[in-house]
């Protein structure tokens, strides 16, 4: 068996039935953001006792999960998955045991392989099967997608130290996560109209837009100059004018071009002075000059915008108005979402850390046997801040962004089934993707990450091979 060649529910299982491609490309973006919340903490020391009865690690194996398909992780796993953390790394060779580098890649490769045990226990629990049909269409569509051709996914693999079945095994890993994913969030958890009515009313603020106006101005920095400038459009007030004037006599780079115009002004935007009269202007009126901070001002307001309340619900008849309904909707089916993610994957620490017991030299957070992280909140800190929220252990660093081991690194992230990659379009975070096939930005770390966290390093980085 290959190292990491656990099959989690192979033929004979019951066939995945077809995918439609674009349905299937929209639930994974939703989905990876958030089982990329859900295992983001997993790597959070969790202090549990230990109980008595459980499992025991035998000779050759480094650690034991109790209830996970081949569940014994050998010793000769640990080096298949240490060579592969290194080759993640562009590390070559392998550190040996007291390297200051060995003991950093040795608990990532741990870890690596006690989360992909845990998640195809889970999957187990929950009667997820993954048929080969099913891990073709997937692989190939990586191919397609992120390689272009058969060629560049060897030779990916090669780099990367991985045989093709572990890369099958990989992608059968992600669609575990995906199912796992499906049971525990629903994609539309119920919320009610209640809740969206009070959501609105404690949120007003949210809904409110102030006033804004669109204003004309001509800044200079004598007097004398926003006398002449007021002159000439008293004359003629005219966009064609103001554009005239205000390339003549003003002194504001942001409106000098622009016929002196800024639009949607907001309270509060401008230095004090002009900010009054612009407000306290009439519509239409010129204003000026008078003084400012920085120099002489004559303004004009064209137009108003009143203060307004995006309503909860439109009326039938006005096809402008925006409701607030919808956008209250995705935030608390948002949230919803998370909290049940929050909680799964408490649960799923809990339960699958107390499943597994590490020999010596092997231990890391995962472990039941491992001594628990120390407590953050030592008498001095206490002292000295009252010791606030918790602070989580340190994680592996994202691969491929670490330089040398021992310098300032970036925040760690978990390593593992779940390699980070970028955001969708207009989301806030990275996404977690299982099986470590998901693109990196165009110009940017490149190319995929298959399997877990392996992203190359840019050529040149601190830490790096030259041309890796």
């Amino acid at each position: 068996m290959s190292p990491q060649g656990r099959k989690q529910g192979r033929p004979g299982g019951k066939p995945a039935p077809a995918a439609n491609p674009a349905r299937q490309a929209a639930r994974k973006r939703l989905g990876l953001a958030l089982f990329g919340a859900l295992l983001i903490l997993l790597f959070v020391g969790v202090a549990l006792a230990q109980g008595l009865g459980g499992p025991s690690v035998g000779d050759g194996e480094v650690a034991v999960i109790e209830d996970s398909p081949d569940g014994e992780i050998t010793k000769e796993e640990f080096d298949r998955a240490l060579e592969q953390t290194a080759a993640r790394q562009q590390i070559d060779p392998v550190p040996k045991p007291g390297d200051d580098q060995y003991q950093q890649l040795a608990d990532a490769a741990m870890g690596d392989l006690i989360l992909a045990a845990w998640v195809r226990g889970e999957g187990e629990e929950r009667g997820v099967e993954v048929t080969e049909a099913a891990i073709d269409r997937e692989l190939d569509s990586i191919k397609e997608q992120q390689f272009g051709s058969e060629k560049q996914f060897q030779k990916f693999l090669k780099q990367s130290k991985f045989t093709e079945e572990e890369a099958r095994d990989r992608v059968a890993l992600q669609i575990i996560s995906d199912q796992i994913q499906q049971d525990v969030i629903p994609q539309e958890p119920a919320v009610d109209d209640d809740e969206i009515k009070t959501y609105y009313e404690e949120n007003q603020a949210q809904f409110e837009q102030p006033e804004t106006r669109d204003v004309r101005q001509i800044k200079t920095k004598k007097e004398e100059q926003a006398d002449e400038a007021l002159a000439a459009l008293q004359k003629d007030d005219s966009p064609k004018s103001w554009e005239r004037v205000a390339k003549k006599f003003s002194i504001d780079e942001a409106t000098k071009t622009t016929g002196g115009l800024s639009q949607a002004v907001v309270q509060g935007q401008n230095e004090p002075a002009l900010d009054k009269e612009i407000f306290d202007a009439p519509e239409g009126e010129l204003v000026g000059p008078f003084e400012g901070d920085t120099g002489w001002f004559v303004i004009q307001v064209e137009s108003i915008s009143p203060a307004q309340t995006q309503p909860l619900d439109c009326p039938e008849d006005d096809k402008d108005c925006t409701p607030a309904r919808d956008t209250i909707r995705q935030t608390l089916v948002a949230t919803r979402q998370q909290q049940l993610a929050s909680a799964f994957q408490q649960d799923f620490t809990d339960k699958w850390r107390a499943r597994t017991v590490c020999a010596d030299g092997f231990l890391v957070e995962r472990c039941s046997n491992a001594e628990p992280p120390e407590d953050p909140c030592t008498e001095d800190v206490a002292k000295e801040t009252g010791c606030g929220a918790p602070v989580p252990s340190t994680k592996p660093i994202l691969p491929g962004t670490a330089g040398v081991f021992g310098a300032p690194a970036p925040s760690g992230l978990p390593q593992g089934p779940c390699a980070w990659v970028p955001p969708p379009e207009g989301a806030d975070s990275r996404v977690c993707d299982v099986a470590g096939m998901k693109p990196a930005p165009e110009g940017g770390i490149a190319p995929t990450g298959l399997p877990p966290g392996l992203v190359p390093t840019q050529p040149g980085a601190p830490g790096t091979t030259p041309g890796g």
